[in-house]
């Protein structure tokens, strides 16, 4: 069985498609329908961690499908991407998956108007406000790494498997 969560936002004239597990579908479906706001995070089962602002989903399809499909090729790197209302989708390669656990945290909690940053594999730092952030997306083994050393630290191990 595969659930997937197609999204229209706002100012993109092409949905978004997400092969996802039973519970984030489920968890979607019902955050959609109460007219949640703010950021609805999930690990989409095409290897990304994805940071998805509602309120800029418009229309959104859910369906099931129980046929042989293989499983969707995994993203892997430290390719980053930023979507945002009225401009295109900015790409960078990370350097550091502690800085985008904390990022993935920090937008958990976002009220609106802050401002996050990381830094680039060139060394550049890049920041951006969560103001017109429609969607925030990253390897999810990148974002996992990030938040074993966060655990690491604060524990002096690594979690349970």
């Amino acid at each position: 069985m595969h659930h997937y969560i197609k999204v229209w936002l706002q100012t993109e004239a092409e949905p978004l498609s997400f092969p996802v597990a039973e519970a984030a579908w489920g968890r979607f479906k019902r955050s959609f329908a109460a007219k949640r706001e703010g950021f609805f995070i999930f690990a989409a089962q095409d290897g990304r961690t994805v940071a998805l602002n509602l309120k800029y989903a418009r229309l959104a399809q859910l369906w099931l499908e129980t046929d042989g499909k293989k499983e969707p090729a995994c993203a892997e790197g430290h390719e980053v991407m930023l979507l945002f209302a009225h401009s295109d989708a900015v790409t960078f390669e990370a350097r550091d998956s502690l800085e985008w656990a904390g990022i993935f945290s920090s937008i958990r909690a976002a009220k609106g108007g802050e401002v996050l940053s990381f830094t680039d594999s060139n060394g550049r730092l890049v920041m951006f406000s969560t103001d017109e952030l429609m969607l925030l997306a990253a390897p999810t083994v990148f974002v996992e790494e990030g938040y074993k050393q966060i655990y690491f630290r604060e524990r002096g191990t690594l979690p349970p498997s």
